[in-house]
């Protein structure tokens, strides 16, 4: 099995299109996903603790100033 991180985005009313803001999660690395999650992105390995939280990171930055919450979910 793969390891993947799922990623969970509510969106705001308030700020950027929703067509932007999958832009930005999309150049970071992430697929778009049908179901109960918006996104997946795919490790080539198992990843380390250090690994998962930077790509955390990097979602922050790309959502910064749009006003949407997220969650990310990493497991087999």
């Amino acid at each position: 099995m793969a390891w993947k991180t799922y990623l969970v985005v509510y969106f705001s009313t308030n700020n950027e299109k929703v067509s932007e803001i999958v832009k930005e999660v999309e150049n970071i690395g992430f697929t778009t996903a049908l179901g109960p999650v918006d996104f997946v992105y795919e490790w080539k390995q198992k990843p380390t603790k250090e690994e998962i939280l930077n790509l955390a990171d990097k979602v922050v930055e790309a959502l910064k100033g749009t006003g949407t919450i997220f969650n990310i979910d990493t497991h087999e």
